[in-house]
């Protein structure tokens, strides 16, 4: 299995075995992979006569010591290596020696007495560890591997042999082994034991499973928060030609697709009104596509919390490549990367902007970035060439065909009979309003009624309609600049209304 495994990672060791390296640092988590990755290196390396003496400070050198005195301290372990016959083609892997550096600087000086002593030898070690604890001193010396995490190939290479995973149709089967990139080899044993390995799961609970798997990962990098399976494009009331667009490309995350190589996109830019759906638009993306949502918060990036601005979004990026596919939600850019021209001197942080611009072009295709504006036109204009979004999406105050379903919708979520309600007539009254302000007028009527005990009506949300003072009214200026704006630049989310008025006569009698 291994001469198929880990193929990126058996490159960077072949490049630093090509280059007369003695001394290699493997930075990663799964010990087993490693081995496994090593033996078939050093047959390949060194032919039949390659082989592999690990050692570790608990067991020593395993069979090749004195079962009565294991060469359990670190120093001694190197001493031994480099004693050791030049003759004789063979690796070795120091397991977790790194972790004695810090206090035993004799051991960082006998490492490098190490790379001299067999520069130009036979022989190569691999000191491997999970944190990257490379003295200064050292730096010159060692070849630094990262190991790459498990490919989608390698996940359900080991799911196929799992037991209880055999009756899973293979095309689920790809689709949980995508939705676990980014685990660990041992973390997918643990969480596939837990999904095969009793009742069968509907593939919904499997992958949410995953996902809360995933979630485990990024609390600890608190730059990017995992959201829940968000509601579905159904769910969401107009936006016809962007529903459109994104259910014609739920396929792409297929295994079939994946084998024929097809360009997946890379993302979308939703600008326009607020309180019009452009975030709850980003979110459906993931329930469509079945993949996770992960948030990247800017607001923490550049507080400092985590390191340098620049590192912690250079680190969050990683890990969501890592852990890709997923869709990346990054919401109100032009707050997000202090584009406000509200604010004196506002020109941006340009670092982090910069950098951005750079990942967008050439991140991970299985990232998908779902970002928001409102002002958009204060954002660069380079951030919206193609190639680094697939569209830019314009969502405007709702027609009145788009009102009467987001009323429909509404009435039904709190629990309203449609029969008690003339939608045409109260998307009528609701003309020129977001669809976050009759969500809340829905909302409010369902409050009053509920302090009179009762089921709230018609009357109830007209009741609130007219107390309430639209954003469209309130903003008019501004909505009309970002309308001005967008003109020919962006593709509209909805389609035009019907030409039918619909009736907006008087309201059927509520109770």
């Amino acid at each position: 299995m291994a001469g198929r495994l880990e193929n990126q990672t058996a490159r960077k060791i072949l490049r630093g075995l090509q280059s007369h390296y003695p001394v290699f640092y493997l930075l990663g988590w799964d010990e087993d992979r490693m081995e496994r990755l090593l033996r078939s290196v050093a047959r390949s390396y060194y032919g039949e006569d390659g082989h592999l003496r690990v050692w570790s400070a608990s067991h020593g050198f395993g069979a090749d010591d004195d079962p009565a005195a294991p060469t359990a301290d670190p120093l001694a372990a190197v001493a031994r290596v480099s004693a050791g016959p030049d003759a004789e083609p063979r690796m070795v892997l120091l397991k977790d020696l790194p972790t004695w550096f810090d206090a035993n600087p004799a051991l960082v000086r006998g490492v490098r007495d190490l790379y001299y002593r067999l520069k130009g030898g036979r022989t190569v070690v691999f000191l491997s560890c999970p944190l990257l604890k490379l003295p200064e001193i050292l730096k010159k010396e060692v070849f630094l591997v990262e190991m790459d995490l498990p490919t989608e190939s390698e996940v359900l290479e080991q799911l196929a042999v799992t037991r209880g995973a055999q009756e899973i149709p293979r095309d689920q089967l790809f689709r949980v082994a995508a939705g676990m990139r980014g685990l660990s080899l041992n973390e997918v044993g643990h969480l596939s034991a837990r999904l095969f390995r009793g009742k069968p799961m509907p593939e919904a609970e499997m992958l949410a499973a995953v996902q809360e798997e995933k979630g485990q990962i990024l609390r600890k990098e608190s730059c990017l928060e995992l959201y829940p399976p968000q509601p579905s494009l159904d769910q969401i009331g107009g936006l016809e030609n962007l529903k459109e667009w994104v259910r014609t490309r739920a396929d792409l995350f297929s295994e079939k697709a994946w084998r024929d190589k097809v360009p997946l996109p890379a993302g979308v830019l939703f600008m326009g009104v607020s309180g019009c759906g452009k975030s709850m638009a980003a979110k459906a993306i993931a329930t469509a596509w079945n993949l996770p949502l992960v948030r990247l918060d800017m607001s923490l990036v550049l507080s400092g919390s985590f390191g340098t601005p620049e590192y912690a979004f250079a680190r969050a990026t990683r890990i969501a490549e890592e852990i890709a596919p997923m869709v990346l939600w990054v919401d109100e850019l032009e707050n997000a990367f202090g584009f406000d021209s509200h604010a004196a001197g506002s020109a941006g942080n340009v670092n982090i902007f910069s950098s951005f611009l750079t990942w967008l072009q050439e991140k991970s295709p299985r990232v998908f970035v779902a970002a928001t504006a409102n002002r958009i036109q204060q954002l660069p204009a380079e951030l919206m060439r193609k190639g680094r979004f697939d569209q830019l999406f314009f969502l405007d105050l709702p027609n009145v065909d788009e009102r009467k379903e987001i009323l429909r919708i509404h009435v039904l979520r709190h629990g309203g009979h449609l029969e008690d309600f003339n939608l045409n007539y109260m998307a009528a009254s609701t003309e020129g309003w977001s669809g976050a302000e009759i969500e809340q007028a829905v909302k409010s009527a369902r409050i009053d009624a509920y302090r009179e005990d009762r089921t709230f009506n018609q009357r109830d949300v007209i009741r609130n309609v007219i107390d309430t003072v639209p954003l469209s009214r309130t903003m008019m200026e501004q909505i009309r600049e970002i309308k001005s704006w967008v003109f020919q630049r962006a593709i509209n989310a909805s389609r035009p209304e019907s030409s039918g008025k619909g009736d907006a006569g008087p309201p059927k009698a509520a109770e």
